[in-house]
Parts: C-alpha cells; structure tokens; sequence
C-alpha cells in the first residue's frame, strides 16, 4: 500500500493548516479594527456634540444623542457576534429572506412611516426611534448577488443575449436594490450600492465589455439625478469652483470649515475635545459624515493616520478571507464586505477632504447613527462567519487556552 492510502495527504494537510492560520490571524485583526473603530467613533461623537450641548444646556441640552451611540455600538457587538455563530450555510440557505428583508424595509421610507432629511427619503420614524433601512439594503444585496452569482453556468459568456441570460438573477437584484435607493433621491447610498454590485459581479467573473456599458450607462444617469436636483447642481458647481482654491474667508462652506479642520490639527492635533470647527455655525454635520474631520482637528496627523490604518486592516482582513476560503459563496460575500466597508470609508474621507463633492455619506464604525454601526457590525458577523465555517477554525480558538495552559506547566516558573 502507498504511503497516502495510509494517511491524509502530507501536502493538503499543509494546505487546510494554512488556509486556518489565514483564517485565524484574519479573524482577529478583523475583529479588532472593527471595535477599535467602534469605540473611537463613540468617542469622538461625544467630543463633537459636546459644544451643541454646552450651547442648549439652558433648554435641557445633554449628550443623549451621544449616549444612544453608545447603546446602539453595543447593539451592534451583540448583533455581531449572533451574526458570527450562525453557520455560513444559513446565509446562502435563507438568501431570499435576507433580500426580501432588506428590500421591504427600504420600501418602509415610502409609507407613512418614512421621513425625508434634506431632500432625501430615506429614513423610517417607529416613534422616537429613527432608523436608515438603506444601510441594511446594502448587506442584503450583497448575501443576494452572493448567493445568485455563484449558481452562473457561464460567468465568462461574451454575447450580450448569453451574457443576460445567465446573470439575469443578479441583474434583477441589482437593479431592485438600487432603483428602492434611488426612489427616495438617495444618490449617496446609490453610488455606494453601485459601487458594491459591480465590485461583487466583477468578483463573480462578468465579462469585462459589460462594464463599459455600465459605466456609460451610470454616468449618464447620474448626470440626470444631478440635473433634477438643483442642491446638487450647487454642490457640484460649489465643488469645481473651489477644487483649486485655498479655503474661503467671508464665506466658508462645510468643506472648507473640515479643511481648516485638518490644517489646524498639525501632527498630533489640538486635544481631545478642543476642536474648534465643529462648534454650531461652523462645519455642519460634524458627529456624522464630517467625523473624520473632527479627528483631524483634535488628534491630529497620527490619530488619521490610526484610523485610516484600522480601515485598511479590516480591508487586508477581509480580502485575505475572500481570497483563502474555500468555498465561493463565502469569497464572494467578503470581498462585498470588504468593498462595501473599505470603499464607502474612502469615499467619505475623500468627500471630507475635499476632493469629492459633498453627499451622505458617514464613516463606517465612527459616524453617529445606529443604522450604519450597527449594519457595519453585523456585515463583520457575517465575514466572521464565513472565516469560522473552514474546518478547524473555531477548533483552533478553543485550542489555544489548552495550549497555554500546557506551556505554562511545561515551562517551570521562577523562583
């Protein structure tokens, strides 16, 4: 009898005991940036709302926004780490009712339930409690697009009638998830759902001449969005009137307020919690999608550079997943993740910046809102669920206090 008839192969052995090692070490750096960013955004909302609240202490002014962002990062660990046990089958099982889920809240902003904020509808009032239904919509679209890419027959078909016939499914539900965003006037989250389906059919192997199409055919549309609206008209034209200008005294914008922001923070930043930009009159919006200039102001250079570092973990993390995992349904649902988390926060700090024009969008983990943290936690329960779906995975976790224990009464102890 030859050697491997009498045991498991030596090198696919070596091979699944380095496919967990990736998942190991990922889970961990994943798990980690993913908090770091948490808490540090609570911090910060705190630190931006502090002057609002100092300003309306006369009429009961207090930190309670700040304090629902704590409860709703808790909520969303706890979501999480649900998220994380469920098995990766439940995902690609139940796909339909994660769709339809998504979708229906979304169509929730359309009802009398739905409150419109600054021209878009886009948000669901229960009572006192608020709540953006798009941010879920996104995960949901990409464990749909996940799950219906990897049933393609054909993902490399070049004849347009071929290509429609078998990317149909995804397709639909592209189009269903971005025209429920558009509907309420949303174009922010609409280039980031865009942005997520075509980096998933990219992912799952579409024809690389359909995506010229669809670039002609998304440049044209967003060009009409733009042109319906006219306080996108004057943000666009704000926009290409000072993108090569220095900051505006006698009337400064809300880009310009977070470029003062960036610039008086220096290296190492004013301290936590003297930040003067984001004080009532100057930069708007500064505890949501402006919190990245906060940081900049109040902790400087190295306090970006931290959270920008935390970012591309998550994104290092999540693409090491995507690309070691054994099962294509799993690299298609974290490669998703990884461009919906690590794209949106690119485009948020480009937008802060200045080097994009102003539209919604909040920094993953750190923005005030409940919606996003909580979503964004949830999609890092379902990326750690995949990791933990390779055999051995959650084997090694509970190895490792064994392992110590061992090495502790191997080693002698000093006297």
């Amino acid at each position: 009898m030859t050697e491997q008839a009498n045991g498991p192969d030596p090198a696919v052995a070596d091979r699944d005991a380095r496919v967990q090692a990736v998942m190991h070490q990922s889970i961990i750096v994943l798990a980690a940036c993913a908090l770091g960013l948490t808490v540090l955004g609570v911090i910060m909302v705190y630190s931006a709302i502090t002057p609002g609240a100092y300003q309306d202490a006369g009429n009961g002014g207090s930190f309670r926004s700040a304090g629902f962002q704590t409860v709703y990062a808790v909520l969303g660990v706890i979501a999480g780490v649900v998220t994380a046990i469920f098995p990766l089958q439940f995902y690609r099982r139940y796909w339909k009712w994660i769709l339809a889920a998504g979708v229906l809240l979304q169509v929730l902003v359309f009802t009398p339930l739905g409150v419109a904020v600054a021209g878009n509808r886009n948000w669901v009032a229960l009572g006192p409690v608020r709540f953006q239904p798009s941010e879920f919509l996104k995960l949901a679209l990409i464990v749909g697009l996940a799950a219906t890419v990897v049933t393609v027959k054909k993902p490399r078909a070049t004849e347009w009638r071929e290509i429609v016939h078998e990317w149909r499914w995804p397709f639909f539900i592209t189009l269903l998830a971005l025209g429920s965003v558009l509907a309420g006037f949303d174009m922010g989250t609409a280039i980031i759902v865009a942005m997520i389906a075509v980096a998933v059919l990219w992912l799952g192997g579409l024809s690389g001449r359909f995506f010229g199409v669809i670039t002609l055919l998304a440049v044209l549309a967003g060009a009409l969005l733009v042109a319906m609206s006219p306080s996108r008209l004057a943000r666009i034209g704000d926009y290409f009137s000072t993108l090569f200008t220095m900051p505006k005294g006698p009337d400064p914008s809300q880009a310009d307020y977070a470029l003062w922001a960036f610039g008086s923070g220096g290296l190492g930043g004013s301290g936590l919690g003297t930040g003067v930009q984001k004080w009532p009159g100057n930069m708007a919006e500064a505890q949501t999608d402006f919190i990245f200039a906060v940081v900049g102001e109040e902790l400087g250079f190295f306090g970006c550079l931290v959270v920008v570092l935390m970012v591309l973990g998550i994104g290092w993390a999540l693409l090491r997943i995507a690309r070691a995992h054994p099962h294509r349904f799993a690299r298609l649902l974290c490669g998703g993740v990884a461009v919906w988390l690590c794209g949106q926060a690119l485009v948020n700090m480009l937008v802060v910046t200045g080097l994009l024009p102003v539209f919604g969008v909040p920094l993953p983990f750190m923005s005030q809102g409940g919606s996003s943290v909580i979503a964004c936690l949830v999609a890092v329960g379902v990326a750690l669920s995949c990791a933990l779906s390779v055999p051995g995975v959650r084997e090694s976790f509970r190895r490792s206090p064994r392992l110590a224990s061992r090495v502790r009464s191997v080693v002698p102890e000093e006297a």
